[in-house]
């Protein structure tokens, strides 16, 4: 797909889920992102569904790391969001 901004696919499968936090993590370098790649939005397969969510760069930390929070109302107020760690 075409995106008039920096966007990301990934799957479910390349993250670890962690159910008390609800957050999805994976290091950069094991998602394939180039150095100094920052997506503004990444979409997320879900593994188990195939649903497919977006969400939205929110931080990104002194080290790199991207702090993504849910589009979707829904996952938003579950409090699920997505960690990747600059390695």
């Amino acid at each position: 797909m075409n995106y008039p901004y920096d966007t990301a696919d990934f799957h479910t499968d390349d993250f670890h889920y962690d159910k008390s936090t609800k957050k999805f993590t994976a290091e950069a370098s094991e998602l394939g992102l180039k150095p100094g790649f920052i997506p503004m939005e990444i979409i997320l397969t879900s593994g188990r569904t195939g649903n497919r969510a977006n969400f939205t760069l929110d931080f990104i930390e002194d080290d790199g790391s991207m702090k993504f929070e849910a589009w979707n109302p829904a996952l938003k107020a579950l409090g699920v969001n997505v960690h990747i760690i600059n390695d």
